[in-house]
């Protein structure tokens, strides 16, 4: 009898100990999740894209409201936003609040920005105001014009948000100063903090 019980904690014991020693592999699922993400917006299948964007996000702009901003930035033939390539930088341990997993995405992006001034009212006296805008967002240092094609190369540090309510499927924010405070009822104020 004794001997039972004791096999009975062993395997209790055995059981807990290999299961808090499996590691779930975050990065390798957030990574992967990120790149369809991405490769969505830059191959400009924008109705795919959507579907990876946190669904409380749509409570401050409707689905189809993003669908359209997504569609009028990457599918415009006046405006050319050319995704050339990302990185993803670094991949924070997620953490739990309120029953779902948030981790920060580091990762950097180089694009092409091309517009064509003359289809759009007053375009060429918006180019200044334009450019000075991509210069206050990513940095002077980080855009540089490219007259030979008229185009703007922009490379970027960025921030996203990896959202899993079961640590398997992930959905992403993109995390921009500009409307942080857009995001106050949707993240956790820890989240908020990061960036």
């Amino acid at each position: 009898m004794k001997t039972r019980i004791l096999i009975i904690i062993i395997s209790i014991f055995s059981i807990f100990s290999n299961s808090q020693s499996i590691k779930v592999d975050y990065d390798s699922q957030i990574k992967t999740s990120f790149n369809s993400f991405v490769t969505n917006i830059k191959n400009k299948n924008i109705n795919n894209a959507v579907e990876f964007i946190y669904p409380k996000f749509f409570k401050v702009v409707a689905k189809e409201q993003m669908k359209q901003i997504l569609n009028f930035t990457y599918n415009n033939p006046a405006l050319g936003i050319t995704i050339l390539e990302y990185k993803t930088t670094k991949i924070e341990n997620p953490e739990k609040i309120n029953n779902e997993l948030f981790s920060i995405v580091n990762y950097t992006s180089k694009m092409n920005f091309k517009m064509d001034w003359n289809s759009i009212p007053n375009g060429l006296n918006m180019k200044k105001a334009i450019i000075d805008g991509l210069y206050k967002k990513f940095g002077k240092e980080n855009v540089s014009y490219n007259s030979k094609g008229d185009y703007y190369l922009i490379n970027s540090k960025m921030k996203a948000c990896a959202i899993s309510s079961n640590g398997k499927d992930w959905k992403f924010l993109i995390l921009e100063e500009s409307y942080k405070n857009k995001l106050n009822n949707i993240l956790p104020k820890k989240i908020l903090d990061k960036f």
